[in-house]
């Protein structure tokens, strides 16, 4: 995988990370966020707390793998 397909994985999971936080954010601070009530059940709610936390890990496990073969661009 070369810098720039890397990036994009990375930056791509990073993505996902931000809008699944937002969401879990909006749903915590739901009276701030305009809602009457909860959006999100809290089951539904820890789901989406480890999604975010397997995505972040993605992301970095990307990034410990490219970093142990060297950082080289070889593509």
């Amino acid at each position: 995988m070369n810098n720039h397909q890397l990036v994009c994985k990375v930056e791509g999971t990073l993505l996902q990370v931000k809008s699944m936080a937002k969401i879990a954010l909006d749903n915590t601070n739901y009276k701030l966020s305009g809602y009457d009530e909860p959006f999100i059940n809290q089951s539904d709610m820890s789901n989406l707390l480890w999604a975010i936390v397997d995505l972040a890990e993605q992301a970095f496990d990307d990034l410990q793998e490219y970093h142990l073969l060297g950082g080289k661009d070889n593509g």
